[in-house]
């Protein structure tokens, strides 16, 4: 089941990150989108399938205001790829190598910083049930959480 307030705290941070990002560099990355991912991926669960989902889905919820961004600012200001992709760009040699390369690099890394999400709130998890603290209850009462 989808946790919507994760994948809505994931974007949030993502642009955040990544405002500040570009106030303080003139640049975009595509590290805000890392981090909202993480934080979604912490939010949803414990569980790694959990985590891996909602870093996909904030990173394409993400997406869905990025690019079109970066499309105006390149027409607009002349503005660089964004950080990694300006420097991968140029080893490709097919309009479909790009766009691959592109669609993975937006999705692929977002996944697994869901899962790092998940796998820190579980280890989070645990430690407070090892200090003897009750453990919080699930949101939705899924007994797979439990």
């Amino acid at each position: 089941m989808t946790r919507w307030r994760a994948v809505a705290a994931g974007f949030a941070l993502a642009a955040c990150s990544e405002t500040l990002v570009f106030l303080g560099t003139g640049r975009v990355t595509l590290v805000g989108g890392l981090a909202g991912s993480a934080l979604a991926g912490y939010l949803a669960s414990g569980r790694l399938d959990d985590g891996a989902w909602h870093g996909l889905l904030t990173a394409m919820a993400w997406g869905i205001v990025l690019i079109p961004g970066l499309v105006a600012l390149s027409v607009i200001a002349d503005a660089p790829l964004p950080f990694p992709i300006e420097y991968l760009l140029p080893l490709l040699n097919t309009p479909g190598e790009a766009t691959a390369m592109i669609l993975l690099s937006a999705s692929l890394p977002n996944v697994a910083a869901g899962a790092l999400g998940s796998v820190a709130r579980r280890e989070d998890d645990r430690t407070q049930s090892a200090d003897g603290a009750s453990t919080p209850s699930p949101s939705d009462g899924d007994p797979d959480e439990i």
